[in-house]
């Protein structure tokens, strides 16, 4: 992408017609979620609206995280948004922290959209100080699965509680989730300033690993991290370092997200500071090949 394009949180869906990029909303002026259509990767044109009005719970302006997936014939985007303050709103605290996020869901009988939003979030966990960074997974049975973080560090500026990964399970439409709820991770490595955020599970070479990022987005720490999962439901154990660091690409990367090519091989799309320092909101989508060894997920040769 080129510097000055502002697209966080990519995330790709992978059709036979050719690829779909989905971003987060980056200011009121911009669709709840943007979408690019390519049949070359990393070659992505200006985008359009993918869905136009956030749901009746939530109020525009923050909406991110989008995940898209064609279940039981049609296509589901999972997103999450600022709550309305009927649901959620914390008077004693300051600024963004009096608000949380919840996750929703929208459907669209095509992947480009235009996607409606259901009518009721999916999930809030307000005890948690809301939830965000929805992503779907489908394990190797057909299970549908949702994995997202709680927003605990949104009731900064702290002291503020470890963040967690959590996953539950979808129903058959997508729709609702069902059954008990799983902690994948928590922040408890000194490494991560007591976040985790931005789960991305993806089955490879027989085994589960939990891709997630750690730290604060806005700082050159930020960075993908990997967890090695025994289950959809975990346990998971993390690695002892952060898998995936500031690069030539840009600094502090994150929010990535792996997909398969038609080739079968897999990449990920990731969030960076392109412009060579922080302070501004310019985060173009950068794209890497990852491989999968004995050892694990590396990066692999473009």
């Amino acid at each position: 992408m080129t510097p000055g394009a502002n697209r966080p949180d990519p995330f790709v869906l992978v059709t036979a017609k050719g690829d779909y990029l989905y971003t987060s909303q980056t200011g009121f002026s911009t669709p709840p979620v943007s979408v690019s259509f390519s049949r070359s990767p990393g070659h992505w044109p200006a985008p359009s609206a993918a869905m136009l009005v956030v749901p009746p719970w939530a109020e525009d302006g923050f909406t991110w995280g989008p995940d898209v997936r064609f279940i039981d014939g049609r296509y589901v985007l999972y997103f999450d948004a600022w709550a309305s303050t009927s649901l959620y709103f914390d008077a004693k605290a300051q600024g963004f922290s009096a608000r949380a996020q919840c996750i929703g869901a929208a459907v669209s009988a095509e992947p480009g959209g235009v996607f409606r939003p259901e009518s009721k979030p999916m999930v809030c966990q307000f005890n948690h100080h809301g939830a965000i960074d929805p992503r779907s997974f489908l394990t190797p049975d057909g299970t549908l699965w949702l994995d997202w973080k709680s927003d605990d560090n949104a009731s900064a500026p702290g002291p503020y509680p470890p963040t967690h990964l959590f996953a539950q399970r979808l129903s058959r439409n997508g729709l609702a989730l069902f059954g008990q709820r799983f902690q994948l991770l928590e922040a408890n490595q000194t490494w991560q300033d007591d976040i985790v955020e931005a789960p991305d599970m993806v089955f490879a070479k027989g085994a589960y690993w939990l891709f997630y990022s750690e730290r604060w987005f806005d700082q050159p720490a930020y960075a993908i991290g990997v967890a090695r999962c025994a289950s959809p439901s975990g346990p998971c154990v993390a690695r002892p370092k952060p898998w995936f660091g500031s690069n030539p690409q840009g600094a502090g990367p994150g929010e990535g997200s792996l997909f398969q090519d038609s080739l079968g091989r897999w990449w990920m799309v990731y969030s960076a500071w392109f412009d060579g320092y922080l302070g501004r909101e310019d985060r173009p989508v950068a794209l890497a090949r990852v491989g999968f060894g004995p050892a694990g997920p590396y990066l692999a040769r473009f």
